[in-house]
């Protein structure tokens, strides 16, 4: 009896002991994922004075297998949050901006990923735009140039892609312009990368599946697609600020001018009139005959009439 009570004790207690620690790499792993992101949208505020011009962002362009239109979307969404957080623009809403181009019968002044024309965009100062060139998840073992064969791995191809402490690489690179529509001239352009190795479970992703390939791409959904899209964004970003600032240094100097009121000459003053000659002033005439007077004269001369 006492020792089936002993066992008793020692099972609960290992079970409490599995869900404790259960429990504590949950949370290792919810901290892991929130500090990878946690410097994400948080910039350096910008320099006092500076005007705050109106940002479109288009859609992008992401090169390679995955791209889809709502990845595409997403991506320019993404963007414009991160533009409207550095504190320097105010962001056009994207449909809105879309609605401008109709307006205006401006549509294709913007292609995805490039301004395929210069044109005045009534209401937008400057078009950020950008394309993803690489995006992509994939095996530890394969960024170092090893075969899976080699490794005694679980899973698909070998690759044991259910374990949340297995290690994979994630790769992301960002191009960023920012353009004033008006000339087309480039502003401000930076590439951003993301690249990371680390657990799947830091990473918070899900591995959907795995080639049998060593360096096959691993598949993951499309809002983890969208977690590494951004961050590679806010690196892009980051790196383009300085050169924001001075673009919008500029910009504010210029309208700083254009609202400066005129300022005019003062006219120049009529010429005083010429005061009458001795003679002429002497001089005047009899408003009942029209004879000459004489100065101070009381009675006209020619008719006798009192002046």
């Amino acid at each position: 009896m006492k020792s089936a009570l002993l066992g008793f004790v020692a099972c609960v207690s290992g079970v409490f002991g599995l869900v404790a620690f259960s429990g504590c790499a949950s949370s290792s792993e919810s901290a892991e994922r929130d500090q990878l992101t946690a410097h994400v949208g948080i910039y350096p505020p910008p320099p006092p004075g500076l005007a705050k011009p109106r940002l479109g962002v288009p859609n992008f362009t992401i090169i390679g297998e995955g791209s889809t239109r709502s990845l595409e979307s997403f991506a320019g969404a993404q963007l414009s949050t991160l533009a409207y957080q550095t504190r320097r623009f105010t962001v056009i809403e994207r449909d809105q901006l879309n609605q401008l181009l109709a307006e205006q019968n401006l549509e294709g002044i913007v292609k995805t990923d490039e301004l395929a024309k210069a044109g005045q965009v009534r209401g937008v100062d400057y078009l950020m735009y950008g394309k993803v060139t690489n995006l992509r998840v994939k095996t530890e073992s394969a960024s170092r140039g090893f075969g899976l064969g080699n490794i005694p791995l679980l899973g698909i191809g070998g690759f044991d892609y259910k374990k949340k402490d297995t290690k994979v690489v994630a790769e992301c690179g960002v191009d960023l312009k920012l353009v004033q529509p008006s000339s087309g001239e480039v502003k401000a352009s930076h590439f951003g990368e993301f690249k990371r190795i680390d657990s799947i479970g830091a990473f918070g992703i899900e591995i959907l599946g795995a080639g049998a390939e060593a360096d096959a791409n691993l598949e993951i959904s499309e809002d983890d697609k969208g977690k590494i899209l951004r961050l590679a964004l806010d690196d892009a970003v980051r790196k383009m600020l300085p050169d924001i600032d001075s673009v919008l240094e500029e910009f504010t100097k210029t309208a700083k001018q254009s609202a400066a009121p005129a300022v005019t000459a003062p006219a120049a003053a009529a010429p005083a009139a010429a005061a009458p000659a001795p003679e002429a002033a002497a001089k005047s005439f009899c408003p009942n005959c029209g004879a000459k007077l004489e100065a101070g004269v009381k009675f006209c001369g020619g008719c006798g009439a009192k002046l």
